[in-house]
């Protein structure tokens, strides 16, 4: 037994001896080491040649797509509402289906087989060359256009067999009615606590301007507009029930008054265009044929300057009268989505005439889910900001909707009859805090534009 216990003794201590003996060592090597640290960056002269690392083509556009699928996959995750049926019928009060949405080219919507064109009192007999029933024809009086509403068959239901048949010269004039969507905030931003939020403060200023607002209905019975002066008009059929969330939202930061509520533009007149229809309880649709229906109202109007949160694709018809609503003076203020910063370009924010809004925090951060790119013009307070809610309600929302009527507010009130961008946006620069690098950037635009 005792000859065990020394066996073990013997090992133990032979043990820590040969612990000693390899610390010993170590420290042996980390002395003949030099620290590193103490030798100055620019006295290490290594030269080496140089290597170029370049990335196929192929490769870095797979990359940047990668970037968009995982950023959709990701407001996806957050807002399951996105995720719509490829195919959704919208009904009247009375059940019935007025239009049916349906998914169309790169994941846009659009009303199921429905183009417009434009024409000057041209032939249109060539469309029946595709089998177009004409819906209606609509003239834009105020914005001097002339548009052909048609429905084509599935056969013909695609841009590129259209050109096939159709007259070459028709097709710059020609594009879907597409579906375009409420800047809803994708990420919940809204339900933040109060006391990480904040309200504007003061107005912009008091002028007696005129601001368009194209939206959902606005709650015109809300407390927050008892003293507000607001001209309606609904661009849906009577038949289908009018949205009011969003754009009560937004009017309510343009002229809602309330104890907790001030205006940024308390002494405006807002011209309100409802172009939006439900898709369910939180989500909304416009088709393009309204929203162009309401530039020209807005312009007969003589409005100084259209807010318009709300985002969708590239069109033609929509580039056009977006082009002649500047040619009337009247400038357009738009958001430029809540995608995130690797969505592609959303319009009409990414049109070279309109505005583009994004949104900041109370810490003048970018808001996460803004679009970032070189549309971006200037940014605002977006983030759990107080405005009127639906239902005779106050609440806090958050989004590059949010942020875009400030925007319009500033181009109210400083644009002083201006109809060119580039000159409206050397006006409002006397008036921004630069944000991130100098100058103009891609995150935050010419800078912060603050009441």
């Amino acid at each position: 037994m005792k000859l065990a216990v020394l066996l073990v003794l013997l090992g133990c201590i032979a043990a820590q001896a040969a612990d000693q003996r390899i610390n010993k060592a170590i420290r042996n090597i980390e002395d003949r080491i030099p620290d590193m640290r103490n030798i100055p960056i620019d006295s290490i002269d290594i030269k080496q040649p140089p290597i170029e690392m370049q990335m196929p083509e192929q490769a870095l556009e797979d990359v940047q797509q990668r970037l968009k699928e995982l950023d959709v996959a990701a407001l996806k995750t957050l807002d399951p509402l996105q995720n719509l049926p490829k195919e959704l019928p919208i009904m009247d009060k009375a059940g019935q289906t007025v239009l049916i949405e349906k998914e169309v080219e790169d994941g846009w919507r659009a009303v199921a087989n429905q183009w417009l064109l434009m024409l000057d009192n041209q032939d249109i007999d060539q469309l029946n060359k595709v089998n177009a029933v004409i819906i209606k024809k609509t003239e834009l009086q105020s914005l001097d256009m002339a548009l052909v509403q048609f429905r084509v068959p599935n056969e013909f239901d695609s841009l590129s067999v259209l050109k096939k048949h159709l007259p070459a010269e028709w097709i710059k004039q020609l594009g879907r009615n597409h579906i375009y969507e409420a800047n809803s905030d994708p990420a919940g931003e809204q339900l933040v606590v109060q006391e990480e939020g904040l309200k504007i403060q003061k107005a912009v200023c008091g002028k007696s301007v005129k601001v368009g607002l194209i939206d959902t209905g606005v709650e015109e019975s809300h407390q927050a507009f008892s003293k507000a002066s607001i001209q309606a008009k609904n661009f849906m059929s009577e038949d289908i029930s009018v949205p009011t969330a969003h754009g009560t939202a937004v009017a309510g930061l343009l002229i809602g008054q309330h104890d907790e509520l001030v205006p940024l533009l308390p002494n405006a007149t807002l011209y309100a265009a409802s172009v939006f229809y439900p898709r369910n309880e939180y989500s909304q649709g416009a088709a393009l044929i309204n929203l162009v229906q309401a530039l020209d109202w807005l312009v007969l109007n003589n409005v100084s300057v259209i807010n318009m949160s709300l985002t969708g694709p590239e069109n033609p018809i929509l580039q056009q009268a977006i082009e002649r609503t500047g040619d009337k003076g009247t400038m357009i203020v738009a958001a430029v989505g809540n995608e995130g910063p690797a969505s592609q370009p959303l319009y009409p924010a990414a049109y070279p005439e309109v505005i583009g809004a994004t949104a900041v925090d109370k810490k003048q951060q970018i808001y996460r889910w803004a679009n970032q790119g070189d549309y971006v013009d200037f940014a605002a307070l977006g983030v759990s900001v107080l405005t009127a809610r639906a239902s005779n309600q106050l609440g806090r929302e958050s989004g590059t909707s949010i942020a875009a009527p400030v925007i319009s507010s500033f181009v109210a009130c400083y644009a002083n009859g201006l109809s060119e961008k580039e000159n409206v946006v050397t006006e409002l620069n006397k008036q921004v805090i630069d944000l991130g690098r100098a100058g103009k950037d891609k995150v935050f635009g010419n800078g912060l534009l603050h009441p």
